[in-house]
């Protein structure tokens, strides 16, 4: 899966995705502080899912219509880092098609919001 990691997600996260074989490429590696418009713009330009702790990017996709290939929002406020990357890895081995998608995980569910046509 290819996926750009937003800065604020732990590199813990990061790394074990990527020791499963995931492509992702990290916002605190490129330039951690690059605004969301301009992450959302990377990852529409690199075709990745953008993965995230941060809500905002629905609104930009959702509102602003401004939607990068997919985005995966964490929403696992007491998983520690090695628990969020396996609940992670557990949702991506659904293999549920993430593109074009808002993709919420949580710790008992997993939601899925097709993109409004544009």
């Amino acid at each position: 899966m290819r996926l750009l990691a937003d800065a604020n997600v732990e590199a813990v996260v990061v790394q074990r995705l990527r020791a499963e074989g995931h492509d992702v490429a990290y916002v605190r590696e490129l330039a951690p502080r690059l605004l969301d418009p301009v992450v959302l713009a990377l990852a529409r330009r690199q075709r990745r899912i953008l993965l995230t702790n941060d809500k905002d990017f629905a609104e930009l996709t959702f509102l602003q219509r401004q939607a990068p290939a997919g985005i995966l929002l964490i929403r696992l406020p007491r998983y520690r880092s090695w628990a969020k990357a396996e609940r992670l890895l557990a949702v991506l081995a659904q293999g549920h098609p993430l593109e074009r998608h808002l993709t919420v995980v949580q710790p008992a569910a997993t939601r899925r919001r097709p993109y409004p046509d544009s």
